[in-house]
């Protein structure tokens, strides 16, 4: 009897962030709907598509309904709740029904990037310094300049422009004003790391794989600072978009591609991940490997997170997605 499959995903609507001219991050997942489908088609599963959409309190009798073996869980979240996401994860562990990515424990403490960062830290990982902020506190600033400010309970980049990187108390206190009003939480500020950076997709679960490692290649004019923003990710016709491009496999010597996959794996399994998940690591002024950021259920859409990587290693993207099931069998 072939298996049934669910593919979860969040339905694109209108958000809070779209004035900001953000929203498109949302709609990528799209794309990933898409090529999951044309992989579970060409393996010959029998599948159907569930959109999600608020309120949160409909959503467990949806999942409920459903009646599959396995759900792929591309649900990102709702714009403006962050921890929907991990909601979402722990309805369908409630429910007791198999799906592909990290569990809820996981999505709910990389939602906030200073609880991964001090979970990290706890198991001897290395991540730059921090500090949590509103405009209240900060003349009680603790770390040296420069720093980077990003909103505390974001991913894909929200938020994250040239103007991030702050060098003195003045443009740090425009920014935290900026993340706490556009974003109603509060901002993250962290020691601003100068070194090369590099992007390592983990993939696995009892058994860790580290995909071929990516470096964050920065083309930019002098002075523009080197981090990925949000522009970079999501806007084709920009500066940073069209200045940022992925090399893979990056050209590192043996030592240290092993302390980065070390690095990584060590962070997937502190922080609860499962199935895969994506660890950038910046080198700070003296080489030192640390960890800016976990990302579990990273973009898996075929022109997303994975692309490169899985090329590199020859894995196709069908067999990839195979694989997810496979993962998502073995839970318990």
């Amino acid at each position: 009897m072939v298996e049934k499959i669910a593919i979860v995903y969040n339905e694109p609507v209108p958000g809070k962030y779209h004035s900001c001219g953000e929203g498109m991050a949302i709609d990528g997942v799209l794309d990933a709907v898409k090529a999951v489908s044309r992989a579970l088609k060409a393996l010959e599963y029998e599948f159907q598509t569930l959109p999600l959409k608020p309120p949160l309190s409909l959503i467990k009798t949806d999942l409920q309904n459903l009646h599959v073996a396995i759900v792929v869980n591309l649900f990102e979240g709702f714009d403006g709740m962050p921890n929907s996401e991990a909601a979402v994860a722990e309805f369908l562990e409630e429910i007791g029904v198999h799906f592909t990515g990290s569990p809820s424990k996981a999505l709910l403490v990389c939602d906030d990037k200073a609880a991964a960062k001090q979970i990290l830290r706890s198991n001897d990982i290395p991540t730059p310094d921090w500090q949590v902020l509103t405009p209240q506190c900060t003349t009680d600033f603790k770390l040296n300049f420069p720093c980077i400010v990003k909103p505390l309970q974001e991913h894909a980049s929200h938020g994250l422009s040239e103007k991030s990187v702050v060098k003195d108390a003045d443009t740090l206190q425009k920014q935290v004003e900026f993340i706490v009003q556009t974003y109603e939480q509060p901002a993250l500020a962290e020691e601003f790391l100068p070194g090369r950076e590099f992007r390592a997709l983990v993939v696995g679960n009892h058994h860790l794989n580290v995909l071929p490692i990516e470096e964050v290649i920065y083309k930019l004019p002098p002075g523009k600072p080197k981090i990925v923003t949000y522009s970079a990710k999501w806007m084709q016709k920009d500066k940073y978009f069209r200045a940022i491009h992925e090399q893979c496999p990056a050209v590192i010597d043996a030592e240290l591609k092993e302390k980065i996959e070390s690095t990584a794996k060590r962070s997937f399994t502190a922080l609860s991940c499962r199935h895969y998940a994506s660890v950038d690591i910046r080198q700070d002024k003296d080489g030192v490997l640390k960890v800016i950021d976990v990302n579990p259920n990273t973009d898996i859409s075929s022109g997303g997170s994975m692309r490169y990587p899985l090329e590199t290693a020859g894995i196709d993207y069908t067999a990839f997605i195979q694989n997810l099931l496979k993962l998502a069998r073995e839970e318990a």
